[in-house]
């Protein structure tokens, strides 16, 4: 870790912001996440606006008059000619000045993207769904209220593009589509009701769904590439910046774009971990439909699972609605067991019930994440789905459906998300171990669907996995007499050679933002850059921070939001003028 300073935020901001609004509220001191001389470069502007680059400069070169980022400054002012060291200090202080001018102006923009649902519809393509349409009409505004260009790739693909001063062009990707929300789970420990769908705050932290995965993303890169373009810093490579739109669901928008059109030889998606991703695990979903049948035999019936709302989401909570004569009894029952289950299994959830007339409802409680970090989660469907197997052995429910499917996650699954009930766990030293995390369940008329999200390292090529799961899973059929059929997708890992100056290049500009030693990183996460030629993550999360997309109560909190503009605007100026990226 580098040196870090502390500094006091110079704003108040609402509980509440939704494109543009804003009330009371206000920050306590907090520690920078930035090195001493962006501190440094903060604290001389204070509470001022400056009005363009050129005044900025100017209080820079009167306050710092002794340090590097003055002596730049003052060369930048008198039409000196600079050095690489020194361009790149230009380049960092336009970072500086984007963050102390334009703090409102960057919450506001991701408070009006936030206030766009465009989560996936049922039955609907993305390209179709009217919420995408008025995403992208947004984009257009912004983009040709900033001055850049447009273009809209049928609904798939929004692209905002600077212009540089060569044919070659550098791509940067994001996503405007988001997992679902549901808005009863999002509440605060206090009892703070919030709206998915629009940007709060509270404390240092912006509550709103997309706030992290991935619409702040696309506001910093808008309005960077707008200042970049006013205040007339040259570009060799034309930016173009691509935000999908189905990323949340398969990427099948920028498949849509690499048949049509060529994309840059080089690519940065701004939807993973700093400093640099090289590697991705390859994602999957084992998919299992069970019939839906009439019940039979006696005692409670399960009548409802209600589970997570997408695949790669793991939820905060599950719960199953049970038909009961004697709920009141069951209930005693219920919870004697679920007393003796909870710390057999850790005792990290809770599990409540609640009778009514003729039915119980039971729900567990765990802790959100994203699927691809089942650690730093407490997966609830996994354990209603596991305790209602236990009950059934020990009370006995009519069997149906539901105890078919309690059954299959219970005795191949479990509460491990590593794969060793079934037994096809491994790991690589690099991009560590294979995860499987059971997520996604939905009745229709039909069947009942229970999916499990596998994250694939390197070690075992897809073929191989997809093998290795039909086989246990047929072998439990034979045994258990469940019937069900199964559908698996597993895609393969991605590995880029993490070399080259582009590369450097970015390591470069995360260890001088944050003091950090930077190396090379692998991530969990399936993002457009394993679609890509030459794609590589770059940031926005930090290594050792909980991610929050996904999750219930998203939120991003302001600091890390304006470091990633100090990231973004020096990643867009070194990289659009270097020399060679390999």
């Amino acid at each position: 870790m580098g040196p870090i300073r502390r500094f006091f935020l110079f704003f108040l901001l609402s509980a509440g912001l939704s494109a543009g609004e804003a009330a009371a509220g206000g920050f306590e001191e907090a520690d920078r996440l930035v090195t001493a001389p962006l501190v440094e470069a903060i604290d001389a502007v204070g509470g001022e606006r400056p009005e363009d680059f050129r005044a900025f400069a100017q209080i820079i070169a009167t306050r710092l008059f002794e340090t590097p980022f003055g002596l730049s400054a003052r060369r930048f002012l008198d039409d000196t000619p600079l050095d690489r060291a020194e361009r790149f200090d230009l380049y960092r202080l336009l970072g500086v000045y984007i963050q102390t001018k334009y703090r409102h102006e960057l919450i506001a923009l991701l408070g009006e993207l936030v206030a766009i649902p465009t989560d996936k519809k049922d039955g609907l393509a993305q390209h179709a769904n009217p919420n995408i349409r008025r995403f992208g009409e947004a984009i257009e505004r912004i983009a040709r209220d900033f001055g850049l260009g447009y273009r809209n790739h049928d609904e798939r693909i929004f692209e905002v593009t600077l212009e540089g001063r060569r044919a070659e062009s550098l791509g940067i990707y994001s996503h405007g589509d988001v997992v679902p929300a549901d808005p009863k789970k999002w509440r605060l420990e206090d009892g703070t009701r919030l709206d998915p769908y629009r940007l709060t705050v509270i404390g240092e932290r912006m509550y709103g769904r997309g706030s992290e995965d991935d619409k702040s993303a696309i506001a910093s890169a808008l309005l960077i590439m707008k200042v970049i373009r006013e205040e007339g810093f040259a570009l060799d490579r034309t930016i173009r910046l691509f935000i999908e739109t189905t990323e949340e669901t398969g990427g099948s928008a920028t498949e849509y774009l690499m048949e049509r059109y060529e994309l840059p030889p080089y690519n940065l998606v701004l939807d993973g971990t700093y400093p640099v991703g090289v590697a991705e695990k390859g994602f999957g979903v084992v998919r299992a439909d069970f019939p839906r049948r009439e019940a039979g035999g006696s005692g409670p019936r399960i009548l409802e699972v209600e589970g997570g709302l997408a695949v790669n989401q793991i939820p905060s909570q599950a719960v199953a609605v049970i038909a009961a004569a004697e709920p009141i009894e069951l209930k005693v029952r219920l919870d004697a067991l679920a007393a003796r289950y909870v710390p057999e299994q850790g005792g990290d959830f809770r599990i409540e019930s609640a009778a009514a007339s003729d039915r119980l409802v039971v729900t567990v409680y765990g802790v959100s994440a994203h699927s691809s970090a089942p650690e730093s989660g407490v997966n609830p469907v996994s354990r209603l789905f596991d305790f209602l197997h236990r009950a059934d052995r020990e009370i006995g429910f009519q069997a149906n459906h539901f105890t078919d499917a309690a059954a299959y996650a219970a005795e191949n699954w479990g509460l491990d998300y590593l794969g060793a009930k079934l037994g096809i766990g491994y790991a690589d030293d690099f991009m560590g171990p294979l995860t499987a995390s059971v997520t996604y369940v939905k009745l229709d008329e039909d069947v009942l669907e229970l999916s499990v999200n596998t994250r694939a390292p390197r070690g075992k090529e897809p073929e191989r996995l997809i093998a290795e799961i039909e086989r246990g899973l047929e072998a439990w059929r034979a045994r258990s007499g469940v019937e069900f059929s199964l559908e698996i997708e597993q895609e393969r890992y991605m590995y880029r050679d993490p070399k080259g100056p582009w590369i450097a290049t970015l390591l470069d500009i995360y260890q001088g933002v944050t003091g950090r030693e930077p190396t090379p990183e692998s991530s969990a996460g399936a993002t457009t850059a394993r679609q890509l030629p030459n794609g590589v993550q770059f940031g926005l999360g930090l290594p050792d921070e909980r991610y929050t997309g996904h999750n219930a109560n998203e939120f991003k909190k302001i600091e890390n939001y304006l470091m990633d503009v100090q990231m973004i605007t020096e990643m867009l100026l070194r990289l659009g003028n270097l020399a060679r990226m390999e």
